[in-house]
Order: C-alpha cells, then structure tokens, then sequence
C-alpha cells in the first residue's frame, strides 16, 4: 500500500509541475498574442498536461504505428515546451530593463524555439564516434553504449547503432543500462537485433530495467546472445568484466566488489549505470569504470544542472591509477531531441603502450 500511496504522490507532483509549466507558457504566449483565454485554451493546457503521461502508457503497452506517433508528439512537445519555457523567463528578466513590443517578442520567441528545436532533432540523430585511449596491460578495442532507451528511440535506430559498432570491428560491446523503456511486442523484437553485434556482449541493468522488469529484459536478452552481469564477474580474454546491478546502493557497491574479488593480473573494467565516486573505487585496484545515465543533460541547462548532482557527469577522468567515463549516451530519452550534448557511440582503445600523438 505504501509503494502506491508513493507513487500516487509522484504522479501527482509530475501532473502538478506539468499544468504549471503548460499554463505559464501557453498563457504568456497567449499575452503576447493577444489570443483571449478561453475554453480552447484550458482543453489545449489540459491535453499537454497529460500527454506525455498518457502516450507513455499507451506506447508501453501497444507499441503500435499510432502509439509511436502519439509518444514522439508528445514527447518532443516537452522538449519544445522547455525550450520555450526557458526563452520566456529570459524575455521576463530582459523587459525588466528594457521595452519591448508584446508582438515583437513572441515572434522572436517563437523564431528562436523554432530554429533550436530543429536543430536539436537533428542534432540527436547524428550519434558520435567518441574514441579514448586507455593505458593497461591488454591490448583491446572496446565499444560501450549506454541508454539507448528502445521506446523513446525506434527499432531502425537500434539497427543503426548496431552496424555503426559493427564497422568499428570491436573485441567486446559493454551495454551500461538503459537499454529499453518498455516491454512492448516492438521492443521485444528490437532486442533481438542485438544478435547482429559481431562480438561479445556484455549488459548490466540501469533504472529504467528496474522499472520495466529486469527479469524479463534477461530473458529477451539471454535470446539474444548477450550476457547480462547480475552483481558478477567474467573472464574474458585476459579482461575481468565486473557488472553491477541498477539496485545496489552506493553504500554497499564496495562490499559487493569486495565478494567479486578483483583480478588484479587482469584488465578490469567494472559496469555500473549510475557514475559513482572514483575515489572510492580507485582504491579496488580496479582498472577502468564505464557509466552512463546522466545524458550530459541532454537539453540545455540540464547539462549543468546535472552537474550539481553527479560530479563528475560526463567524461573521462582518472584518480591514481584507475580511468572512469561516463557516456553520455547513445539514445534519447523522451523528447529525441539533444541541445549542448550529443549521442555517441564510445569506443575505449585498451593498449599496452599508448603514443601520443596529435588528433
């Protein structure tokens, strides 16, 4: 009964932040315009409410033609709502110190959130090949994706990346969380492409997993030749891969590596979706640790406000002798739209002996 009396309150705080954000902005807009507030106004704030809510649940359980184009309006509506949220509270601040015409603003308003949401689709379907040099006692070629969210990205992206990792002739493909939204008949099948990977695939949960029900992404998973790491290690060709679950707590991570028992004649790369303080873990022995979740932000500001709760959040960074990345990841989640970060594709040069050399 707790678990959803919890929920109930956060669907309701969801809804509540949702009809603020739509009324604000729509009503200002209206302002601007000159449009008079009036039953179409309150049936248009009530649908953009609930909408991305409601094509969440239709698409999670449908998966049909028209619950993906329900769910793709709906969420690069939040997207665009940001956008424009974001650009009114700057006109409200600006007209503060200087007069501007109500018409005037609301069509550069509109212009601008225009040309940024264009550019920000776009910008989302041009994944990244990001390549890192990592110093270690193997030589290796390693791709990591990470939140690719099948539901909120399609099947055809999926086969996308897929031939993209291909190209790149891999050793092995890491799967840091986040790989599906929902569990629907598409995403099932989308699942299954995973088979097309040339070589070895390694998975671990991320909280989206937790949501849709790991037990059954395993099993979609294991069909289709990926092995997940469920709080355990695997040798593989000199390279101990150590994958942890979505719900370990960050209090209890050491105490599970400490069971784990790092290889330290090995390679070792540790899996874990949520990026966890290296200082921490640098004292493991471990080698190398891959993360994801935070998107870089995905849309403008977030990518600094997600600074102010992952620190670091995105990159490459190193604490004595062990390395951490933290993608920022493959897909989209939600709006497909990515505004000062990108989608990419991580491909880790393990080697022996590392050259500089300019790029």
């Amino acid at each position: 009964m707790s678990r959803i009396y919890s929920f109930a309150i956060f669907l309701s705080i969801v809804l509540l932040l949702s009809f603020a954000m739509n009324f604000y902005v729509l009503s200002r807009l209206c302002r601007l315009f000159h449009i008079k507030k009036g039953l179409v106004f309150w049936t248009v704030v009530f649908i953009c409410t609930i909408s991305f809510i409601g094509a969440s649940i239709f698409q999670s359980y449908v998966g049909n033609v028209l619950s993906r184009i329900t769910y793709i309006l709906a969420a690069n509506w939040y997207g665009i709502l940001w956008l424009l949220f974001s650009s009114l509270i700057v006109y409200e601040v600006v007209r503060v110190f200087i007069k501007i015409n109500h018409s005037v603003a609301g069509v550069l308003i509109i212009i601008i959130v225009v040309l940024a949401s264009v550019y920000s689709i776009v910008n989302a379907q041009l994944v990244k090949i990001r390549r890192l040099s990592i110093p270690g006692n193997v030589n290796s070629n390693i791709v990591q994706l990470s939140d690719i969210h099948i539901g909120s990205v399609s099947g055809k992206f999926l086969q996308r990346i897929i031939e993209k990792t291909n190209d790149l002739n891999p050793d092995l493909v890491l799967i840091t969380g986040d790989l599906v939204d929902n569990y629907n008949k598409k995403t099932q099948e989308a699942i299954g492409l995973l088979d097309g990977l040339t070589a070895p695939v390694f998975f671990v949960t991320g909280n989206h997993e937790e949501y849709v029900g790991p037990a059954r992404i395993a099993k979609s998973l294991n069909a289709a030749n990926v092995t997940v790491l469920s709080n355990r290690q695997i040798d593989y060709d000199g390279i101990q891969i150590i994958g942890i679950d979505n719900n370990v707590k960050k209090k209890d991570l050491e105490q599970v590596l400490q069971k784990i028992n790092i290889n330290e004649a090995n390679f070792s790369i540790l899996m874990c979706h949520f990026p966890v303080e290296l200082k921490t873990l640098s004292q493991t022995g471990l080698d190398l640790v891959l993360s994801g979740h935070t998107h870089s932000g995905q849309i403008f500001p977030f990518n600094h406000i997600v600074k102010l709760f992952y620190k670091p959040s995105s990159g490459l960074h190193k604490y004595n002798n062990t390395y951490q990345y933290i993608t920022s990841g493959t897909g989209t989640w939600g709006s497909r739209m990515r505004l000062g970060s990108r989608s990419e594709i991580v491909l880790l040069e393990i080697r022996k002996e590392i050259i500089d050399s300019p790029k």
